[in-house]
């Protein structure tokens, strides 16, 4: 069968990552600028999604502080998997009865974002089709196809949509969004939804493109000379050759080239900022994303939505020292993560925009609350996530944090797999609501969300 020529721009990897190769090749300086959109400032909105890739483990990341019992009982020191009480970072939920939490030891920054309520935590969320008790659960209701494979519990998270034969699966809820966004994105530079971490579900839309920058944003070093070839691969480009795949991936490196264009004029000079990230590869991401959003009034965006994302986190064995980045070594991904979503934070408050622009993270999925033999953890389902901004009802809980106990009313089986009490649906549809999407589109974005009581947590 002929592929279409969405389905080969989405599994060929070329949707406008053709930009990153390009812009090694020539310094992109558009002598175009473009006017301030008149809705910066009050009006401009953006959400940056941080995708941790392998599965998060929740379960050491916000562990019960005064029922502190129920979390030992399973991940005792035996385990090799127990995080002592006094390593902890407390903090108190006052959704949740006013009982004290900690938080992962090597998360301290992302604490006082918490005390000052700047962070919020959201409980045990993960794919649903619709409201599920254990009973139902056991009885073979419906539920998420493949629970607890990566490849699609990720496409799930990302498109918010359970199953891969609904036609939606193959856009992802960013790219909707940015969809039916676009009323309020008629003279931006570049596409709403910008990617730093490579293609992927969430930022394709029915219509929508992600477009991804350089990794240098330089190149072509020496004009004029350069211009002449640049200038001949874009007339080569633009010929068409009556084939319909040649030419679509033609124009998609067409626009490619501009958006980068554009991208590098609005970035000379290079927007000053203060606030020091880490030097770890989700902070150089968050970094880039923070020169974006400093130059938004120069490329006329209004709203935007970005994806990021961090690698490392599918914990099968020595958890306590694997659950580390391959970057840097053994032990840090939280440390990682808490340090670039603080610097993030900073810096968009020296921008003036930390109550416009709200990160939040997205998982696979979370892992069993009992360990495995080798000090691990094994795919589950429920977690919970960070959302943070100025812009967040920060310092509590939302949704119901789950019964710690294996077998129990939140576990589907016996491991602690926590069955998910909030749905993505209802996550994403909080989180797009807040960015400007108005409420009757919801359910065309998240099929599943007239399921569920109410498409808004409250957090934002």
């Amino acid at each position: 069968m002929k592929p279409s020529r969405r389905t080969f721009l989405k599994h060929s990897g070329c949707a406008l990552s053709a930009a990153a190769l390009l812009s090694s090749f020539r310094s992109l300086a558009a002598t175009q600028s473009f006017a301030a959109a008149s809705a910066v400032g009050g009006g401009y909105r953006a959400l940056v999604c941080v995708f941790l890739y392998g599965g998060n483990d929740g379960n050491n990341m916000v562990i019960p502080y005064d029922n502190y019992a129920a979390y030992s009982a399973v991940r005792g020191t035996t385990a090799q998997l127990n995080i002592p009480q006094s390593d902890l970072l407390p903090i108190k939920a006052a959704s949740q009865g006013s009982q004290l939490f900690g938080l992962h030891p090597d998360m301290p920054e992302l604490q006082r974002l918490y005390q000052n309520k700047k962070l919020a935590v959201l409980c045990n969320v993960g794919t649903l089709v619709q409201p599920l008790t254990r009973q139902q659960y056991l009885q073979g209701a419906p539920r998420p196809d493949q629970l607890f494979s990566h490849s699609d519990q990720q496409m799930q998270w990302q498109t918010g949509v359970t199953s891969a034969n609904q036609p939606l699966s193959l856009s992802g809820w960013g790219g909707r969004t940015a969809d039916d966004l676009a009323p309020l994105y008629t003279s931006g530079a570049l596409p709403m939804v910008i990617t730093t971490s490579g293609n992927s579900p969430f930022t394709l839309g029915r219509s929508t493109q992600p477009f991804k920058p350089g990794a240098t944003l330089a190149g072509f070093p020496n004009p004029p000379e350069s211009d002449l070839r640049y200038n001949a691969l874009r007339q080569i480009l633009s010929k068409t050759q009556a084939k319909t795949l040649p030419d679509a991936v033609n124009q998609e490196v067409i626009s490619a080239i501009g958006y980068s264009d554009a991208l590098n004029a609005a970035l000379n000079p290079p927007p000053t900022l203060d606030t020091v990230f880490p030097k770890t590869r989700l902070g150089d991401q968050l970094l880039e994303v923070a020169r974006i959003i400093a130059v938004r009034s120069k490329l006329n965006m209004q709203r935007q939505i970005f994806f990021v994302s961090m690698n490392g986190f599918d914990t099968h064995t020595n958890q306590l020292n694997s659950q580390g980045s391959p970057e840097r070594g053994a032990g840090d991904l939280l440390l990682q993560l808490s340090q670039a979503l603080a610097a993030f934070y900073n810096a968009t408050v020296e921008l003036g925009v930390a109550d416009q622009v709200t990160s939040f993270t997205l998982s696979d999925f979370g892992r069993t609350f009992h360990p495995t033999t080798g000090g691990g953890s094994d795919h589950a389902w429920g977690s919970h996530h960070f959302i943070l901004g100025d812009g967040v009802k920060g310092g509590d809980f939302y949704g119901k944090f789950p019964t710690l106990e294996l077998s129990g009313p939140d576990d589907a089986g016996g491991e602690g797999r926590w069955i998910p009490t909030v749905s993505v649906d209802q996550y994403a549809a909080t989180l797009v609501t807040w960015l400007g999407l108005d409420q009757s589109k919801v359910p065309v974005i998240f099929p599943n969300i007239t399921n569920f009581s109410s498409p808004d947590l409250g957090f934002m």
